[in-house]
């Protein structure tokens, strides 16, 4: 395995953060995934979005992300995501003065604006850090090829990219196999990111 350091990585923006009611996310997520509310025919692919994101603009803080996100229809695409969500918690024995749509709402955001936002950063970053490293040329997979457990492609070889801590902390259900892929994880907040199999890249 090898380890790039903070001298491989452009520093990564600080995002704000929405403070929300105690214990209220673990329902708001399960509320998510049962109303299926960010499925791509609602919300875009965030992978692709993101990805072209990151061609297009010179800046890449969180503020920059969601300016260009609502520019391409991302307050719509959030209204009809969130419609979905505020209508799955109306079906659930929750308190209504807590899970309101507001609520539904800064969820909804959190997920396209902010997780997107911190998950695609590290994950572009530890891309083009390990890109650089290996001397290759780098791309992001499409949506077809992230349903197959393709993150991104350096040169020749396909990629998984998780967060450093996921496998450990049991986030990540599709395990990456080291077998087919080249994996690497990162910690966005250290700027740092593992190379776990470098010998896979020919």
């Amino acid at each position: 395995m090898i380890k790039l350091t903070p001298k491989h990585f452009n520093s990564i923006t600080e995002r704000d953060r929405y403070e929300f009611p105690l214990y209220s996310k673990p329902i708001l997520n399960i509320a998510t995934q049962n109303s299926k509310a960010t499925a791509v025919k609602f919300v875009g692919s965030m992978k692709e979005q993101f990805s072209q994101f990151l061609k297009d603009s010179d800046t890449k803080s969180l503020a920059d992300w969601e300016k260009w996100y609502d520019e391409r229809g991302g307050k719509e695409k959030i209204k009809m995501a969130t419609d979905k969500l505020y209508s799955m918690l109306q079906k659930m024995p929750v308190d209504n003065e807590i899970f309101t749509r507001e609520l539904a709402q800064k969820y909804i955001e959190e997920l396209c604006y902010n997780k997107t936002h911190y998950g695609m950063s590290g994950e572009y970053h530890a891309v083009v850090a390990a890109a650089t490293y290996f001397n290759k040329e780098f791309r992001f997979s499409t949506a077809e090829e992230e349903s197959m457990g393709i993150d991104a492609w350096i040169g020749e070889t396909p990629v998984q990219v998780k967060p450093h801590d996921s496998v450990k902390m049991h986030h990540v259900r599709n395990h990456a196999d080291e077998e087919k892929t080249l994996v690497l994880t990162y910690e966005a907040k250290k700027d740092s990111c593992y190379i776990h199999n470098p010998e896979f890249v020919k």
